[in-house]
C-alpha cells in the first residue's frame, strides 16, 4: 500500500498502537514497481500474514491459489468514497474468481469526513465479498433514494462524530455522504456501494440514470482508459470514452472511429451516443487517476450537442419518406415507422400507448414523421402541433394528419371542438356502463370492522393513506393493490422504499392486517388467483381507488385501461356475497374544472364540457360519470373525492418536479417570483391522507366532495417568505412568465460566446412552460393563478379532519425550502 494513501498512513499508526510489523520494498532509485507478481514474491519472502493493496484487476494463472490461499488478506479500497474523488470497485469477475479460489476479500469503507466506517478485520468473510456491514461505533441512517437505493448518512454518537456536519436527522447532527448503497437481498445489515447521489443524471423525461455501475463496467474493457456518462436534461444518456493509448483514434477518421465503437459498444447505449475523445483534447484526471467528470463534459459540450442533433436528424432516416403523398403510401410509411420504433407490430387502429409506447419512443416517432414532411413535402414543420403523437395515437390518425399536412399545408382536425370532445367522453362512459351486474347477497358475512381494498399505495398520497389505515384500530384488514413494476422489483421493496423516503414507519407493513398484492385491475379478476379474488369478494367492505396514471400528454383514448379498472372494481363490488356491496371511494381531481367560471363551485356532478382539456381531466370525468350512474342504477354507494393541490409532507417533502417547486427553483435564476393577491387552498399531504382514511367511517350514498384546505391563505403570504428566503423580488405573474419565456427564447451566452444550453436543461420550469402559459390568470371568481374556487361544505361534514386543520403558515413554506435545499433541488 503506498504510504501517501490513507490506508498506508493508517498502517503506520497501527504499527505504533498494536505492534503490527510492516514490510515494504527497499528504498531505491528508481523505485521498485509494485506489480502483482512483485507483491506476491515479496509477501511470500517476508512471510507476511496480510497484504493490503489497491486492487484494480487480478490476473489468473498457475500458482495463483497457492500464492494467495491462507497467506494474503486482500483489501479492495474504494477510493470513490472520498467526496470530490472518483474511482471504482474491484472488478466483479476478478473478485468472484479469487473468492472461488479460497481468497478472503475485505472491503474497507471510509471517507475523509467519517474515517473508517467498516470492520477493519472482520471475523468472517465469504462469497458476498462486495457487501459489508457497519461496526458498532458507527450509527448509519439509510435515506431512501428510490429503486431500492439509499444514501448513507452517518449520525453523530458518543463514540464517533463526523468531521463534517451537513444535515440533521431527527435532531441529531449527521453527515450525508452522497454515497448510494443497496442492501443485501437476504442478509440484514449488509450493504454494497452502488454509486454517488451527486452523479445522478436526471433526464428531461423525469427518469434517472446512475452512471457509476455503467462507467465501471465500461472501464473494465481493455480498450478503455476512462469513461464519463452525460445526459442531464436530455431524453437519453450518452458516454464520453477516453481510449487507452494504444487504441486511440482520430474522431475524424470515420472508419477507425466505427471500429473502436464496435469494440466497446456491447448493448449499453445507442451507437450514436458514444463520443470518443480527441487526442488534441485529452481528458484531465484526479490524483486517483479517475476522469474529472464535469471538466470532460464541459470540454466536449459541442460534441455532445452535435451527437444529440444527429440523433434527432437521423431518427428513422433508414425508412425512406413517401415519394408521393397519397393514403396507401402514407399509411405504409407511418406503419413502418411505428412498428420499427416499438419493435413489434400494432394494428392500424390500436392505441400505441396501450402497446407500451413511452415518451422517448413518442419523440422518435414524431421526429421521423416531421423529417419526412421536411424532406419529401418541403414543409416547414417548426409550427407543427407539439404533441400530435399523443393527440393522434394510432397509425390511421397519424397517417391522416401527415397526409393533410403534406397536401394542404395545414391540419384541419388537430383541435377538436369542446362539443366533440365532450361527446367522446359521454360515449366512453356509456360503453363502460353497459350490462351492470345486479348485486345479489348470499349468506350474511357481515363483520364488525372495515376490510379495505385500496389501490395505488406506492405513491405519495397512497403511502400516507396506507399508513393512516394501519393506524386505525377499527380496520380489520387492508388489501393494498398495486401493478407489478416494470423493472421486476417486488411490491414489498417498493412499498418500503416509498414509505421510508417520506418519513413513514415501514414497521407498519409487518402488521398482520396488511396484505400487499400485485394485481392489474384493468383485467377482469385483477390477474389474481381465484382463491385470493374470492377471499376479497367475501370480506371487503370498502374500496378506495387511488391508483391512476399521471401523464398530461396522453389523449382520452390512451387512458382507456384506467377506465377499464373502474368498471372492474364496480363489477367486483356488485358481485360481493355480502348483504351490501363494498362502498366505493374514488380519488378524482379538481383538474376536472377546465372550462368554468364562478365563485365557490359546488360539490356536485358537472357536465362533460367543463372537464374538456387534457386526456387526464377528461378521463377523470368519465370515471366520475360511471360511478355516479352505477350508484343511480344499483345498490352501490359511491363517493367521488376531487383532490386539490397537495403540498409538502410533515418534513416538508414535496416532489421537486411538480409545477410549484419548479417555479420556486426558477426564482434565483430569474431574480423574481410571481405574486398574486388571491387565495390558495392547498392541503398538506398528511392531512389529505388522514381525511381519506377517515372517510371510511363517513355516511354517503352518491356524493361528490372537494378535498381542499377549508382555511384559505393568500398566495402573497406564501410568496413573501420565498422571496425573502431566496432574496428575490416579487413581481406580477405576467412579468415572471415573460422572463421565463425570454430565457427559453434567448438563453444567456457563456464568455466563449456559446449559448448556455445547460441552463435551459436545468431550469425545471422551462419543461412545463406551456402549462404556465395556459393558466387562465384573468378568469374571474378564482383562486390564485386562475385555479377554481371550490366549495368545501360537504367535505367538512364528512371529514372532521378537514374541519379542524390549521391554515398554512410561513413555517410550512420554510419546511418546503429546507427540504428542497437538503435534496439539492433548489
Amino acid at each position: 500500500m503506498p504510504m501517501f494513501h490513507g490506508m498506508g498512513v493508517l498502517q503506520s499508526c497501527w504499527t505504533a498502537s498494536s505492534g503490527l510489523v510492516v514490510s515494504s520494498f527497499e528504498p531505491k532509485s528508481p523505485a521498485p514497481v509494485p506489480t502483482p507478481d512483485a507483491l506476491f514474491v515479496a509477501a511470500k519472502a517476508t512471510e507476511s500474514d496480510m497484504c493490503f493493496a489497491c486492487l484494480h484487476s487480478s490476473r489468473r494463472g498457475p500458482g495463483t491459489r497457492t500464492t494467495f490461499a491462507g497467506l494474503l488478506l486482500v483489501e479492495a479500497w474504494y477510493v470513490c468514497l472520498v467526496p470530490l474523488f472518483g474511482g471504482g470497485p474491484l472488478n466483479k469477475e476478478a473478485g468472484d474468481f479469487m473468492t472461488s479460489q479460497g481468497v478472503s476479500i475485505l472491503i474497507l469503507y471510509g471517507s475523509t469526513e467519517g474515517g473508517i466506517m467498516s470492520p477493519i478485520l472482520p471475523s468472517q468473510v465469504g462469497y458476498d465479498w462486495d457487501y459489508f456491514k457497519f461496526p458498532g461505533l458507527v450509527t448509519p441512517h439509510m435515506e431512501p433514494y428510490g429503486d431500492n437505493t439509499y444514501e448513507f448518512v452517518m449520525l453523530e454518537n458518543e463514540y464517533c462524530r463526523p468531521s463534517v456536519i451537513n444535515i440533521k436527522i431527527g435532531g441529531v447532527d449527521a453527515y450525508a455522504s452522497s454515497d448510494m448503497m443497496i442492501p443485501h437481498p437476504t442478509k440484514q445489515g449488509y450493504w454494497k456501494v452502488f454509486g454517488r447521489t451527486d452523479d445522478q443524471i436526471m433526464h428531461n423525461t423525469g427518469e434517472k440514470t446512475n452512471p457509476g455501475p455503467l462507467e465501471n463496467m465500461l472501464n473494465q474493457d481493455p480498450h478503455v482508459l476512462a469513461s464519463v456518462m452525460f445526459g442531464r436534461g436530455r431524453f437519453q444518456a450518452g458516454i464520453l470514452v477516453d481510449p487507452r493509448p494504444q487504441h486511440r483514434v482520430d474522431p475524424a477518421d470515420e472508419t477507425k472511429l466505427a471500429e473502436f465503437r464496435n469494440m466497446i459498444w456491447y448493448v449499453i447505449l445507442s451507437f450514436q451516443m458514444i463520443i470518443v475523445s480527441n487526442p488534441s483534447k485529452p481528458f484531465t484526471y484526479t490524483a486517483k487517476s479517475t476522469a474529472r467528470r464535469q471538466a470532460a463534459i464541459d470540454d466536449y459540450a459541442e460534441e455532445i450537442d452535435a451527437a444529440y442533433d444527429r440523433v434527432e436528424e437521423s431518427t428513422q432516416s433508414s425508412i425512406p419518406p413517401p415519394s408521393q403523398w397519397d393514403r396507401p403510401t402514407t399509411l405504409d410509411f407511418v406503419r413502418a415507422v411505428i412498428n420499427k420504433v416499438l419493435v413489434h407490430n400494432v394494428d392500424d387502429n390500436d392505441d400505441i400507448f396501450q402497446h407500451g409506447c413511452d415518451s422517448l419512443q413518442a419523440t422518435h416517432i414524431r421526429n421521423a414523421l416531421l423529417r419526412a414532411l421536411r424532406d419529401s413535402a418541403q414543409l416547414d414543420t417548426r409550427k407543427s402541433v407539439r404533441n400530435f403523437v399523443y393527440d393522434l395515437p394510432t397509425v390511421i390518425s397519424l397517417a391522416a394528419f401527415l397526409l393533410e399536412l403534406a397536401t394542404l399545408g395545414a391540419w384541419s382536425g388537430s383541435l377538436k371542438s369542446i362539443e366533440s370532445r365532450a361527446d367522446s367522453m359521454l360515449a366512453m362512459a356509456a360503453k363502460y356502463l353497459n350490462d351492470l351486474p345486479k348485486h345479489k347477497s348470499a349468506t350474511s358475512t357481515a363483520g364488525l370492522h372495515p376490510v379495505i381494498l385500496v389501490t395505488g399505495t406506492t405513491g405519495s398520497l397512497g403511502s400516507f393513506l396506507l399508513s393512516r389505515l394501519v393506524e386505525d384500530p377499527s380496520v380489520a384488514r387492508i388489501y393494498a393493490v398495486n401493478r407489478p413494476a416494470r423493472d421486476g422489483r417486488g411490491l414489498r421493496a417498493r412499498q418500503e422504499a416509498v414509505m421510508a423516503s417520506r418519513g413513514l414507519d415501514i414497521a407498519c407493513l409487518e402488521n398482520s392486517k396488511v396484505v400487499l398484492l400485485e394485481a392489474d385491475i384493468s383485467v377482469a379478476g385483477f390477474n389474481l388467483s381465484h382463491e385470493v379474488y374470492a377471499e376479497m369478494q367475501s370480506s371487503v367492505t370498502h374500496v378506495i381507488h387511488n391508483a391512476w396514471r399521471v401523464d398530461f400528454n396522453l389523449s382520452l383514448e390512451s387512458f382507456e385501461p384506467n377506465v377499464k379498472g373502474v368498471r372492474h372494481l364496480i363489477d367486483f363490488a356488485l358481485s360481493s356475497p355480502r348483504p351490501s356491496p363494498p362502498r366505493t371511494l374514488f380519488t378524482s381531481s379538481i383538474g376536472v374544472f377546465q372550462n368554468i367560471e364562478g365563485v365557490q363551485l359546488a360539490e356536485q356532478f358537472i357536465s362533460p364540457a367543463v372537464a374538456v382539456g387534457s386526456g387526464y381531466s377528461e378521463l377523470k370525468w368519465v370515471a366520475e360519470r360511471i360511478l355516479m350512474e352505477a350508484a343511480e342504477k344499483t345498490s352501490l354507494e359511491t363517493l367521488v373525492v376531487r383532490v386539490g393541490q397537495i403540498c409538502g409532507g410533515p418534513d416538508g417533502a414535496w416532489n421537486a418536479h411538480e409545477w410549484f417547486p419548479s417555479m420556486v427553483q426558477s426564482a434565483t435564476i430569474l431574480g423574481c417570483f410571481p405574486d398574486d393577491p388571491k387565495a390558495v387552498s392547498w392541503v398538506p399531504l398528511a392531512t389529505a391522507a388522514s381525511a381519506l382514511a377517515g372517510l371510511v367511517h363517513a355516511a354517503y350514498k352518491k356524493d361528490v366532495i372537494h378535498l381542499i384546505h377549508p382555511r384559505l391563505v393568500t398566495w402573497s403570504s406564501l410568496a413573501a417568505v420565498i422571496a425573502d428566503e431566496l432574496n428575490v423580488s416579487l413581481v406580477p405573474y405576467a412579468e415572471w412568465l415573460s422572463r421565463l419565456e425570454a430565457l427559453h427564447d434567448a438563453p444567456p451566452r457563456r464568455p466563449d460566446g456559446r449559448m448556455e444550453v445547460e441552463l435551459l436543461r436545468t431550469v425545471r420550469a422551462l419543461r412545463v412552460l406551456p402549462w404556465y402559459q395556459g393558466l387562465q390568470i384573468s378568469r374571474s371568481g378564482t383562486e390564485a393563478l386562475g385555479f377554481p374556487a371550490l366549495s368545501v361544505t360537504r367535505a367538512k361534514e364528512l371529514s372532521p379532519v378537514l374541519a379542524e386543520v390549521a391554515p398554512l403558515s410561513s413555517e410550512d413554506v420554510r419546511k418546503w425550502l429546507a427540504f428542497w435545499r437538503e435534496t439539492q433541488s433548489l
